[in-house]
Parts: structure tokens; C-alpha cells; sequence
């Protein structure tokens, strides 16, 4: 026995019988055999159970000889259990040469897309396809950035990743990120109303109403190094971590203008815009005209004066002044103001991080070299996918939907069309509605409009097809509703669903156009 065994007191009291027999002179010492007929999983003794079962030796139960029936029973289920997992994973491996055999939760689940948007995406990288034997797989291949679901070897898993990023960079990220995607009216015409109230001028023409962007760095966690040069560059004091800065100028509405970088751990944000504004032909002095805003924070304290010498205009929250415990109302109110328009860039860097996870997790030393062509591709993705055209929001504003009487009828819950509307699972339901707030708001909702009869309005425009963009379809009804708001008793807000009659799409997502 070794010093960190465990025995029953029993067996202990056997022991210590023998020990005392043999100190007494005894010429027959009693037998020093205790329990040996044990089940060791559930530690029951099995010498007199009718049933037991003999188990084959290896290295993990060389102690064990016999097993008791339930436990045998238990570990036979647990293996059946097992095997059946591995089956169904092996019947459910993904086809990701054909997307749209997908189910749409899978699809956007492994991919962030749907059919149609991945197919697009595809479409804009035609080189891909001359480079490698299938081009779906191998941009599903970059975009999963994981190998297990496509069974290949690591290294044509490896080139051809490399293949969709360097055709990702060359045909689709100049669309969509960088100063040369856009022009600076471009960056101005997207100013939002409370920005450009508080900081702008909206009655200015729009070939020159300034440009109001915002400006922040984010972190990307990287590996620890043995290279001490890099270890020493990416490490932070302030996060006590290793990591590199990536640089964001967004637009006020979220849109990423450039993504600069990514710079030393060491390098704090008023010297890096300071990096970009040493020379005449750096890219935000080319770029923006004199008189643009730039709402910052205070890490850009030390930049504000080089900001203003080339003539653009900052807004940052005040500072305390030395021997000084409190701003004034007027200070307080002013950093409010730009701090109520600053969440947008942190809201791009959130989003970066919740829908790409290389991003969420301590990125690999051996991928860095590549880091700033991911980073850029998923700041392009966003950029592409952040700004889907509502078509119903734009029918229903230009036609002026809300004001139209004759063309809705009232129906109840007996009218024709509530046979066709779908009928969701509350998965469906927490998808539609992105997440679960919607969901537990909707009781109190119902709660208030339904009436004692147990009425709630609701109206239907059946000559819809006649008036609605082609691209939402043919074959649809469109319902709308009156919602009153939670805060104001005289506001009501009108609600559109755009429902297909298409039977092959009944009581699915799809329905809802």
C-alpha cells in the first residue's frame, strides 16, 4: 500500500488485529486478506451479488477486475450514448460547397450570412475561383477559421485560407473600407441629426457641411512571446496583458471610414493620430478638409492642439484642472455632449468583437503576421453587412403608408389570411426579434392595447403587390398594426410585416419578407 491510500475501517481493523497478533509471539498469524471482491466505481462489495461482470484490463482500470451490474449497465449506456453522438455528427456534416442546402440557423450561425449575402460576397472575389478547386468552400474555409467541419489537411486548409484573404483584400475590402472607398462628402452626408445639431451646421449645402467622425483604438490580445523586442512592444501597463491597437475612424453612423494599424501596445492614442499627422501627405491630413470634427476622448488630450493647427475642430470631455474637484455645470454638460455621440465607436468595436470570435480570444503568435489583413477584412464585412437597404421602411416613408386609410381593412381572428400567417417556434421567435428583451416586452405590450372583449387591431392591405419594389416579391400581403408607446399615452407608432403566400415557405422565417 502506498502512503496515500484509502481503506474501509474494516480492513483497517484487520491490519491492526495482525500487527498486535505477530507483537505478541503469536507462531500463526491471522490472515491479512480484507476486502477484495469490490465494485471500485460505486465501492459495494460484490460477493454475494448474483450477477457481476469481468472487465478487460488496460492502463485506466488495471485495479479493477469485476464491475457490479449497474455499473456496467450505466457505462454501456454512456458508450451507446457516445457512439450516437459521433453518429449524428457524422451524418450532420455541412455541405459548404452547396450554402443553400444549409438550414438558414446554420448557415448564419457558422458564416454570419445568409445564402443570398455569402453568395454576394463570393461574387465580389472572382479571382478566388481561378486560385483554388472550390471557392465556396475555401471562403467558408477563412470565414469559420476553424478545420474540423471540412476534414482537410492542415496545410491546404492553411493555403487556402491565405488564397481567400489575399482575394478578400484585393477585390473587397477597397469597396468597402479605406479613404479611398468614399469621399469626404460622403463622410459628411452621414452625420447624424444630434451630432451635427450639437456640433455641426445643418443648414450648410452639403458639399461643404464638415465632416464629423470619431476616433478610438481597440485592443486585439496577442500571445505571449519569446521574442523580446515584440514582447516588450505588446505589452501594456495598463491592461497588464500583451496586445496590439488597432485604430478606428468612424462615421456617425457607425460606418468605418479606416482602420489604421495596428500599433504597439506601448503607443497611446494622442501619438498615434500624432503619427498621422506628421507630414502634408499623411492620410488624415490628405483626406479631411480644414473646419472637420472630431469628436475624441481624453486619451487624445495631448493631440488637440496638433489637431487644431491644421485647422480641424475637437470636441473632447473637460478635464480637471490642477487644485480642482469638480467640472462647473457648463464643463459637465459639454463633456455629456460629446460623450451621448461617442458610443457609436464603441458600439463598431463591440460589434467587431461579438461577430468575429478570432477576435474575442488571445489571437495566435503564429497568425499575427496577417492580423491587420483579418482585422481590415472583418472592419470591410461589417461595413457591407451593417447597411442592408430596409426596402419596406422606404416604401412605406416615400409612399406615405401611415396616413393611407383606404387601402387597410380591420380583420379578426377569423379572417382568411391568419391561415397562411406563420406559425413560429419560440426559436424562430427569439431570432426574428434578436434576442429575448422583445419577447418579454410583448406580454406588456398585449397586456395594454387588447381590449375587454379581447379585440386587438389589426389591418391588412391585400393589393399590396401593385404599389410595393419588385424586389420585395409578388404574392405577399402586407399587415400592419398600431402600437402605442410605453412612455407617451397620445404616441402611436404603426408596425409593417410583409407576409408571402408562397406554400414554400409556410410557417418559416422566410414568410416574413
Amino acid at each position: 500500500m502506498s502512503p496515500g491510500s484509502t481503506i474501509c475501517s474494516e480492513c483497517f481493523d484487520l491490519l491492526q488485529n495482525r500487527v498486535n497478533t505477530m507483537s505478541e509471539g503469536s507462531a500463526m498469524p491471522l490472515p491479512a486478506l480484507g476486502h477484495r471482491r469490490i465494485c471500485f466505481p460505486c465501492g459495494n462489495s460484490i460477493l454475494r451479488a448474483p450477477r457481476t461482470y469481468s472487465v478487460r484490463h488496460d492502463r485506466q482500470v488495471s485495479r479493477m477486475e469485476r464491475v457490479c451490474a449497474a455499473c456496467w449497465r450505466s457505462a454501456t449506456r454512456e458508450v451507446q450514448r457516445q457512439q450516437q453522438h459521433d453518429i449524428r455528427a457524422a451524418n450532420n456534416r455541412f455541405d459548404f460547397s452547396n450554402i443553400r442546402m444549409m438550414p438558414p440557423y446554420l448557415c448564419h450561425y457558422w458564416l454570419g450570412f445568409n445564402a443570398d449575402q455569402f453568395y454576394d460576397l463570393l461574387n465580389s472575389i472572382p479571382n478566388l475561383a481561378e486560385q483554388v478547386p472550390n471557392a465556396s468552400i475555401a471562403l467558408c474555409i477563412y470565414l469559420v477559421k476553424v478545420g474540423y467541419p471540412f476534414y482537410k489537411a492542415r496545410t491546404t486548409l492553411e493555403r487556402w485560407m491565405s488564397k481567400a484573404r489575399n482575394c478578400l483584400m484585393g477585390d473587397f475590402v477597397p469597396l468597402h473600407l479605406g479613404f479611398n472607398h468614399l469621399t469626404v462628402q460622403d463622410v459628411a452626408s452621414r452625420n447624424k441629426i444630434i451630432p451635427e445639431g450639437l456640433f455641426g451646421n445643418p443648414d450648410l449645402p452639403p458639399d461643404v457641411k464638415p465632416a464629423i467622425v470619431i476616433c478610438d483604438a481597440t485592443y486585439v490580445f496577442v500571445q505571449s512571446s519569446s521574442n523580446y523586442l515584440f514582447q516588450k512592444q505588446t505589452y501594456s501597463l495598463q491592461k497588464l496583458d500583451n496586445l496590439v491597437k488597432p485604430f478606428l475612424i468612424v462615421c456617425c453612423d457607425g460606418h468605418i471610414v479606416e482602420c489604421l494599424g495596428p500599433y504597439k501596445a506601448t503607443l497611446n492614442d494622442a501619438t498615434i493620430t500624432s503619427l498621422n499627422l506628421i507630414n502634408e501627405g499623411s492620410c488624415i491630413r490628405s483626406f479631411f478638409r480644414r473646419g472637420d470634427i472630431f469628436l475624441l476622448d481624453r486619451g487624445f488630450r495631448d493631440v488637440i492642439n496638433e489637431l487644431q493647427e491644421h485647422g480641424f475642430v475637437t470636441h473632447m470631455p473637460e478635464s480637471l484642472l490642477e487644485n480642482e474637484h469638480q467640472l462647473t455645470t457648463q464643463q459637465a454638460n459639454r463633456s455629456r455632449l460629446v460623450t451621448m455621440c461617442r458610443w457609436v465607436v464603441e458600439i463598431v468595436n463591440g460589434g467587431i468583437k461579438r461577430d468575429y470570435r478570432l477576435f474575442r480570444h488571445v489571437f495566435n503568435n503564429r497568425a499575427a503576421m496577417h492580423l491587420n489583413d483579418d482585422f481590415r477584412i472583418c472592419c470591410a464585412l461589417l461595413n457591407n453587412r451593417l447597411f442592408l437597404v430596409n426596402h419596406l421602411a422606404i416604401y412605406v416613408e416615400q409612399e406615405n403608408v401611415n396616413r393611407r386609410r383606404a387601402s387597410f381593412q380591420t380583420i379578426d381572428g377569423n379572417h382568411p389570411h391568419l391561415d397562411g400567417f406563420p406559425q413560429l417556434t419560440i426559436s424562430d421567435l427569439k431570432r426574428f426579434a434578436l434576442g429575448t428583451y422583445q419577447l418579454k416586452q410583448a406580454r406588456s405590450y398585449f397586456g395594454e392595447h387588447v381590449r375587454q372583449s379581447g379585440i386587438y387591431s389589426v389591418e391588412v392591405n391585400n393589393e399590396i403587390d401593385e404599389d410595393i419594389p419588385l424586389i420585395l416579391g409578388l404574392n405577399n400581403y402586407l399587415l400592419r398594426g398600431r402600437i402605442k408607446s410605453r412612455h407617451v399615452n397620445s404616441r402611436t407608432y404603426y408596425t409593417y410585416l410583409l407576409i408571402s403566400r408562397d406554400d414554400a415557405v409556410a410557417n418559416t422565417l422566410q414568410a416574413i419578407v
